[in-house]
């Protein structure tokens, strides 16, 4: 009884944030569609009346014209309210989605780290929300009117049949209703399990990896297609089955509502038929009555209109739940320096753990940079290069221990972590204009004029006057799967993604980053590009991060990383002479490469 309760406070909850959802896609539109659906069930009501009054008068052969014109009147009224409903569905519709797409973006950008987004059940959340809003595209919001026209319909319905007898009405609406909310609950609790299963969002994965271009290479090569289908059609098998054991299992409430509205009717239609035998209804009477008990089916449960509105009540809900998850967005405050200067940066015994896991990244790590210094991190793959980068952009919080740019926290400030401009290993190859992809720094202050300005010097001094005669102007999309876009190769992007990091100095950034972007090329062509961004970033704060030593031996200062900590720390020439653990990485590398026929300075 209090799963039910509950289950039926949540499809109440549900009919609030639909109505919000409508009042938000127009206040005047939802008027007009409100004045509607009343206007219709004015209509219903005024028909069922007049029609059994002019037959009735018809029965002892009198024609009241009274009669005929209002019940004509409410003929013609019905399908104009109900062609303005559906424009108003329909205009709202188009309205709706992408207000809650842009509610799931909102929602899953406003914590200012990416933890959340690493988090298994907010990634279902958030995927089956977007699967949901592209299922409904056509329907979810539009069918709220239609539902909404039939209930008032049921009430118009009530009224009549509660004129000839108060007692049968009560009766059939408290059937009808609890067809109603019973039917509700359980649809709304199914669509909520589907929601969160994660075996149909591993299903997803395996239709993902046969249709998307990313993976067609491979799929063929491997001959993967049998393989594919098999796992998916298993997988969702699997996750549909236990879907449909469950539903067995909450149908307990529905049989014993449909019981009772069978019972409900039989007594309601034998009620009428003693009235209309004994003489003590008239044909009006009669008539108008049994209008009405078909007609109260609007308050009860109207199929796939209904499942709709459930879908999208259902949907509001689990984006309410997820907004009441996730941490609001941090107040920023003034940064400590002003833009366009170096900024220091610091590490102060920092501890750091990934969810998941036991072993810590960092136990204790201390790190000063000075601002106008170039510094290099280097060490072996999962020393912690990549992790220290993201607890410098805010993108991760230190267990312990303080990350400061500028003296404050970029992981709760917005600003401060501003001034830190990072390409990623992984960098993102955005599907705009090249003159967007290097000006992206500045796309969301809206400085237009400023990036005409700064892209072209910054694609110039990240060596990509190549790229930009390759792509032939700045405003081609970077993306051969838009009508005159273009691709880049590998080398192509990575100038590109160089020269982002470039324009984001006139953006405000104090500190810039190269966390491996470079990998996919060869040596020399690394230690070139290295060489060429520390010269045109001289004065600015600088951190290179690589695992190929020869690359950055020419920053100022040179950190190795290794079980958490700091173990060596100096300039190239130093760490060399001390014949300690980098001298050896260098030596063993230099040998690697002189052995491939190139030498190192």
């Amino acid at each position: 009884m209090a799963n039910t309760r509950s289950r039926v406070q949540r499809v109440l909850r549900g009919q609030i944030l639909l109505a919000r959802l409508l009042w938000r896609c127009s206040p005047g539109l939802t008027v007009l569609g409100a004045v509607a659906v009343v206007a219709q069930a004015v209509a219903a009501a005024g028909l069922m009346v007049a029609s059994g009054r002019l037959v009735g008068g018809l029965v002892h052969h009198h024609l009241d014209t009274r009669w005929l014109v209002l019940t004509l009147t409410c003929l013609v009224l019905q399908p104009i309210c109900t062609t303005v409903g559906d424009v108003v569905g329909v205009i709202e519709q188009g309205r709706a989605t992408p207000l809650l797409l842009e509610r799931v973006s909102t929602l899953a950008s406003r914590p200012h780290g990416v933890e959340h987004l690493e988090d298994s059940e907010v990634r279902q959340a958030i995927d089956g929300a977007i699967e949901e809003i592209n299922q409904q595209y056509f329907t979810g919001v539009a069918s709220t009117w239609n539902v909404l026209n039939y209930r008032l319909w049921g009430v118009a319905a009530l009224v009549v049949l509660a004129s000839w007898s108060w007692w049968v009405a009560a009766l059939v609406l408290a059937s009808t209703v609890a067809v109603n909310v019973t039917w509700s609950a359980y649809s709304q609790q199914i669509f909520e399990d589907i929601f969160r299963d994660r075996r149909r969002r591993r299903a997803r994965w395996y239709r993902s990896l046969l249709i998307e271009q990313d993976n067609a290479k491979e799929v063929r090569l491997f001959g993967l297609t049998s393989f594919g289908l098999e796992r998916f059609s298993a997988t969702w098998q699997r996750a549909m089955t236990d879907l449909w054991r469950g539903r067995r299992a909450k149908q307990g409430p529905i049989v014993l509502a449909n019981i009772a509205i069978l019972a409900a009717y039989a007594v309601a239609i034998a009620a009428l038929a003693q009235g209309a035998w004994t003489g003590a209804i008239g044909t009006a009477t009669l008539l108008a009555s049994a209008q009405a008990l078909t007609q109260m089916e609007g308050l009860g449960m109207l199929g796939d209109m209904q499942t709709m509105v459930i879908r999208q009540q259902t949907l509001l809900l689990d984006l309410e739940d997820l907004a009441e998850r996730l941490p609001e967005p941090p107040a920023t405050s003034t940064p400590t320096r002003p833009t366009g200067t170096a900024s220091a940066v610091a590490f102060r015994d920092v501890r750091f753990t990934y969810p998941g896991r036991t072993e810590p990244t960092f136990a204790g790590l201390t790190l000063e940079i000075e601002p106008g210094s170039s510094v290099a991190v280097v060490g072996a793959n999962g020393a912690g290069k990549s992790t220290l980068i993201k607890l410098l952009c805010g993108l991760h919080r230190p267990d312990s221990g303080r990350v400061l740019v500028d003296g404050g926290d970029p992981g709760s400030d917005d600003r401060l972590r501003r001034r830190v401009a990072v390409i990623f290993q992984e960098f993102v190859r955005y599907h705009l204009t090249l003159r967007e992809n290097v000006g992206m720094a500045m796309l969301g202050d809206h400085r237009e004029e400023d990036v005409a300005a700064v892209v072209p010097r910054a694609l110039h001094d990240a060596t990509g006057d190549p790229v930009l005669a390759r792509v032939g102007g700045w405003d081609r999309v970077l993306s051969g799967e838009y009508a005159g876009g273009t691709d880049l190769s590998g080398g192509q992007w990575q100038r590109v993604a160089l020269a982002r990091a470039l324009a984001a100095i006139d953006a405000g950034a104090g500190v810039l980053v190269l966390d491996e972007p470079t990998a996919a090329l060869d040596v020399r062509a690394e230690a070139q590009l290295f060489d060429n961004f520390l010269t045109v970033t001289r004065g600015l704060t600088t951190i290179l991060v690589s695992h190929r030593l020869s690359s950055v031996r020419h920053a100022d200062r040179i950190v190795v990383l290794d079980g958490g900590r700091i173990v060596e720390d100096g300039t190239h020439d130093e760490l060399v002479a001390s014949g300690d653990r980098y001298a050896r990485m260098f030596a063993l590398q230099a040998e690697r490469f002189a052995l491939a026929g190139g030498e190192v300075s």
